[in-house]
């Protein structure tokens, strides 16, 4: 099989796995196809972006860095500094995206950019949407889920006060739903993270 045969067969997938090319190609997966992908990817066909993760070369600038994240590591959802740059809610654009895990915390710098996952309990491993586009599926958490992921995360260094609020540079207009705010910061089950919530929560209303 030939790279235009090859980029045929996946043309609905412009970024694949290794264990979907097995269930794409069938008998003709074969040690062969393995080497294939080292040989399209010297000769600038493909881009691996860890073992076993590729995308098509011409797709690189065409897709938004977001749509890999949750292949790279899974399972993972996009939150904190990068969803909330998403929907608006900080000003600061984030040149890293940053989501959150059930495994370890970690870091990958790969050629279409920087991906940082946090860990944080299975118990509140949650809010959040599948999304679709460009035919790449990522997952990305609801804003208020952003939002306790974040305070959640820096708890050690934040102190609930209005000040520090203002610091963050939090879009005023933002509507948030304050009980999802404090159904997932329950989740945590943790004083620290249901203290800057409220406080968070209460920041709001005094605007």
């Amino acid at each position: 099989m030939n790279y235009f045969e090859f980029r045929k067969k996946i043309e609905e997938l412009p970024c694949f796995e290794t264990k979907e090319l097995r269930l794409i190609l069938g008998s003709n997966f074969t040690s062969t196809t393995l080497v294939n992908l080292k040989n399209w990817i010297n000769k600038g066909h493909l881009i691996m972006l860890r073992r076993g993760l590729y995308i098509v070369a011409e797709m690189k600038n065409k897709l938004d860095m977001m749509e890999f994240a949750t292949k790279i590591y899974a399972p993972s959802y996009i939150s904190m500094e990068m969803a909330l740059n998403f929907y608006g809610i900080i000003p600061e654009a984030v040149f890293t995206v940053t989501s959150v895990t059930t495994r370890k915390t970690k870091k990958f710098a790969t050629p279409v950019g920087n991906f940082s996952y946090q860990k944080i309990k299975k118990e509140a491993f949650g809010g959040f949407e599948t999304k679709k586009t460009n035919g790449v599926s990522f997952n990305l958490a609801l804003p208020e889920k952003a939002v306790v992921d974040f305070l959640y995360l820096n708890r050690n260094i934040l102190n609930g006060g209005q000040q520090q609020f203002q610091g963050y540079r939090f879009n005023e207009d933002f509507k948030f739903d304050g009980k999802k705010l404090l159904k997932f910061a329950k989740a945590f089950e943790n004083k620290k993270v249901l203290f800057l919530t409220n406080n968070f929560i209460k920041y709001y209303v005094a605007k």
